[in-house]
C-alpha cells in the first residue's frame, strides 16, 4: 500500500529537480528585465521660448522663439523609446508673465507628449502674479499666487492619468504629486509651487511619508543657486525659500534621493546627509539666459540599476550637440539594488515552534 505514495513522492521531486533551473532562468531574465535602464527628461525655464507679453526675447532679436520649445517636447516624444524615457518634469518658468497667450504656446508643446510621455510640472515666479507696471518691463511677476496655468494645465485633465496621484488643492493643480514604475522600483514625484508655504510643505511630508516603498523626487523652481548653495532671501511672497525646504522637508525623508530646480541661470549640484543618512542630489539646471533664452537646452537623466548611477547629460535638440562640461555631464552615485522598505520575513513552521519553546 506505501508503493504508490512512494512514486506520488519520486514525481513530485523530480518536477522539482528539473523546475528549479527553469526557475532560476527565469528569474535571472526577470532581472535582467528589470534592471534595464531608463530615463527622465527635464525642462527648465522656458519662458523666454512663450514671450509674447513683456517681449524681453527682443534682446536677441530673432523674433518668436516658440520653435525651441517645440524641439524639447519632439525630442523627447521621438526619443521615448530610443532612452526610455519614463517621465518629464518642467521646473518652472514656464511663460514669462503669465498671459494667455503665452500659457496656449506652453500647452500647445507640452501637449506633443501626451499618449508618449508623462510629465508634469511646477510653477516659477514667473507664472504667477503678474501685475501691470509703468516699469522698463511693463509689469512685475510673482507678486501673489494668481495664474492662468489651471486653465490650461486643469487637475481635471491630470486627474485621468494612471501617473497621477493627487494635489494640495483639490481645485487646483499648483501642488501636484505623480508616481510611476521603473526596472523594478516605485517613483513618486512632488512638484511644489515656487517658495512653497508651510501648509504645502505640511501636505508634501505627508504624501511622502505615506510612501515609504517610493524613491522621490523633489521637483520646484527656486532652491539651490550656482554657487552650491541653497535660497537664503527673505521673501515678499508669503512661503520657504531653499534652505527653509530643506530643514522642514527635504531632509526629514529617507525616501527623498533628489531634488530638482531652475530659476538662477547655470549649472550646479549640492549632495546632502539627510536625516537618516541618505544622500540627497540637489540639481540645478537654467539655460535661459543662454543665447535665444536657451535655444532647446535640456537635461535627460540615465538612471542604470546594475550600476547604482545616475547619468546627467545636457543635449540641445536643436542644435543636436551636447554640453559636455563637468558640470553639465556627469555621475551620481544612488543605490538602486537595495529596497527602500526591507521586504517582511516570512515565518516559517520552525520559526513558530522556536518561539512555542521560548515560551
Amino acid at each position: 500500500m506505501k508503493r504508490p505514495a512512494r512514486l506520488v513522492s519520486c514525481f513530485f521531486s523530480l518536477l522539482v529537480f528539473f523546475a528549479a533551473p527553469l526557475q532560476a532562468q527565469k528569474a535571472k531574465e526577470d532581472s535582467a528585465q528589470t534592471a534595464e535602464p531608463f530615463t527622465i527628461a527635464v525642462l527648465a525655464d522656458t519662458q523666454y521660448y512663450c514671450d509674447c507679453r513683456l517681449k524681453l526675447s527682443a534682446k536677441w532679436g530673432n523674433g518668436d522663439l516658440r520653435r525651441y520649445f517645440f524641439e524639447q517636447t519632439e525630442w523627447v516624444r521621438d526619443n521615448q523609446k530610443r532612452h526610455n524615457i519614463k517621465f518629464l518634469v518642467h521646473e518652472g518658468d514656464i511663460v514669462q508673465a503669465d498671459a494667455p497667450e503665452e500659457w496656449a504656446i506652453a500647452k500647445e508643446a507640452m501637449s506633443v507628449l501626451d499618449g508618449t510621455v508623462p510629465y508634469c510640472l511646477c510653477l516659477g515666479n514667473h507664472d504667477m502674479g503678474f501685475e501691470k507696471s509703468d516699469n522698463k518691463y511693463g509689469g512685475n511677476i510673482g507678486v501673489n499666487r494668481s495664474t492662468h496655468f489651471n486653465t490650461y494645465f486643469p487637475r481635471a485633465k491630470f486627474a485621468k492619468r494612471r501617473e497621477f496621484g493627487g494635489t494640495f488643492d483639490p481645485d487646483r493643480h499648483d501642488n501636484s504629486w505623480y508616481h510611476f514604475e521603473a526596472a523594478g522600483m516605485k517613483f513618486l514625484i512632488v512638484a511644489l509651487e515656487y517658495h512653497p508655504r508651510d501648509e504645502v510643505l505640511d501636505w508634501a511630508n505627508g504624501i511622502v511619508a505615506e510612501h515609504p516603498d517610493h524613491r522621490t523626487i523633489v521637483l520646484t523652481h527656486a532652491y539651490l543657486k550656482g554657487n552650491k548653495t541653497r535660497t537664503t532671501n527673505k521673501l515678499k511672497l508669503k512661503g520657504n525659500n531653499g534652505e527653509q525646504m530643506w530643514q522642514k522637508f527635504v531632509r526629514k525623508h529617507k525616501n527623498i534621493f533628489m531634488v530638482l530646480c531652475g530659476h538662477f541661470s547655470g549649472e550646479a549640484v549640492l549632495t546632502s546627509a539627510g536625516d537618516h543618512g541618505n544622500p540627497v542630489h540637489q540639481i540645478l539646471s537654467d539655460y535661459q539666459e543662454m543665447n535665444n533664452g536657451g535655444e532647446s537646452w535640456l537635461r535627460y537623466m540615465v538612471f542604470q540599476p546594475d550600476a547604482s548611477k545616475i547619468s546627467i547629460h545636457t543635449y540641445n535638440p536643436a542644435l543636436d550637440k551636447f554640453k559636455n562640461g563637468p558640470s553639465s555631464k556627469f555621475d551620481l552615485d544612488y543605490p538602486m539594488a537595495v529596497p527602500l522598505v526591507p521586504a517582511p520575513r516570512l515565518a516559517r513552521p520552525s520559526d513558530a515552534n522556536a518561539l512555542d519553546k521560548k515560551q
